[in-house]
């Protein structure tokens, strides 16, 4: 079995999720072939592709002096080398791992080919200069377009695993059927919704029908869940306390009717479990007013359901960072009431 490698050095779900389209069209392009996948441990790689046979997540250590940034390339220089890696495919443009790929005999080495990475390539189209500056999701696109690498039909969705959907079917079958997931945290306070608006929100869905609310979150979350839980007054329904591992979310997304929440790791996970999402936009741009829209097929966007302030005005449309906004300038502009009148009515 041949053995390729993909280096994707990001920070967290979303930035991982929003690579998924590329990861899916290389194994499509070599089905027999081994995969490595080196990426940050914040991704939660490991648990987001599970379900994929040939793909074996390597964590990349952070770390920032030279001492320790040299032992972290020696050790991925090690693993290629054991694993007899023929090809790599770098989405970045950062010439360490091109250049220790090289070193280590790589047949071939694909990257962008900014700047001095591109001596250290082999056998590569490298990207037009005008993409030096686009968002990686972009460059992503056109790398692999110009590498012969299909991208069509386009594929950002996750596969999960049938066993935990059927567990989490049994463990609450007895829950009123129609189960909205509530995505209530971030880790930026500019894409973050008040505590007491999902409060409010959720009392008045209840008040309107029979759900069930599950608030979502990663097990390190529960306390901000229970505060949250100890605030709502359910009358109708159900609510269920659901910081789990990302495999029980995942499967638990499957079953559901709709996901409500800010713009995180959470709500890009809904999107690629093809879960209805409705994303609290009040300082972020949403996809489908970006030029991340073009990547996505049809069934994707169609799925994605962004709430913007009701000026209609879209914060930090270039999500940079010195453009953020605060949270009175965005986020809570969308109050409750302004969000039900915003959303379909939920049958």
């Amino acid at each position: 079995m041949n053995v390729q490698a993909i280096v994707l050095p990001y920070y967290g779900i979303g930035d991982f999720l929003s690579n998924l389209t590329f990861i899916n069209a290389l194994l499509k392009k070599f089905p027999k072939d081994k995969f490595l996948i080196f990426t940050k441990d914040r991704t939660k790689a490991k648990e987001l592709l599970s379900c994929e046979n040939n793909i074996k997540i390597i964590y990349i250590k952070n770390r920032y002096n030279l001492i320790s940034s040299f032992f972290n390339l020696f050790s991925f220089s090690r693993i290629i080398i054991k694993n007899k890696v023929s090809k790599i495919w770098i989405f970045h443009r950062s010439p360490r791992y091109a250049l220790i790929s090289y070193i280590s005999g790589i047949r071939d080495i694909y990257g962008y080919g900014f700047g001095i990475q591109r001596f250290f390539l082999r056998n590569c189209k490298e990207l037009n200069k005008k993409f030096k500056k686009s968002i990686p999701v972009e460059k992503g696109y056109f790398f692999l377009k110009n590498n012969n690498v299909s991208l069509k039909p386009l594929n950002p969705f996750l596969k999960i695993e049938k066993k935990k959907i059927k567990i989490i079917k049994n463990n609450f079958k007895k829950y009123p059927k129609k189960w909205i997931l509530i995505g209530f945290s971030s880790t930026d306070l500019s894409r973050t919704w008040k505590k007491e608006y999902f409060v409010e929100l959720i009392n008045k869905l209840d008040s309107r029908s029979k759900y069930s609310f599950f608030l979502i979150g990663a097990p390190q979350e529960i306390k901000l869940a229970n505060e949250i839980k100890k605030l709502i007054k359910i009358k109708k329904g159900k609510i269920v306390n659901f910081c789990k591992p990302i495999e029980e979310t995942m499967a638990l997304m499957s079953l559901s009717k709709i996901y409500i929440g800010n713009d995180s790791g959470t709500a890009h996970l809904s999107l690629a479990c093809k879960l209805k999402t409705y994303i609290i936009h009040g300082g972020s741009p949403p996809y489908n007013k970006t030029v991340y829209n073009k990547n996505y097929p049809a069934i994707f966007l169609k799925n994605l359901n962004p709430i913007i302030p009701p000026d209609g005005k879209i914060r930090n449309p270039n999500l940079k960072t010195s453009e953020s906004v605060t949270q009175e300038e965005g986020m809570d502009l969308i109050r409750p009431e302004y969000f039900l009148r915003k959303i379909s009515k939920l049958n």
